[in-house]
């Protein structure tokens, strides 16, 4: 089944340190993002005071999910 598009994006290639990992994978499943890739995506557009982008953080202010702070 075709995945609904999520709109203009570009391909970045990331290489973090093995130990960030482990903690981004446990964040993620504990937030409900769909996959590391979203998550992180989401933590760059929230970081960059683009919440308006993160398609999957951004939801759970209306379903009673506690916001990401610094």
């Amino acid at each position: 089944m075709p995945m609904p598009s999520k709109g203009d994006r570009t391909s970045l290639t990331v290489r973090l340190p093995s130990e960030l990992i482990e903690t981004l994978k446990t964040q993620r499943s504990s937030a409900g993002a769909t996959s590391l890739s979203q998550y992180v995506a989401d933590l760059i557009a929230i970081a960059s005071d683009r919440e308006d982008l993160a398609l999957e953080l951004n939801r759970g202010h209306d379903q009673g999910v506690l916001p990401l702070t610094a």
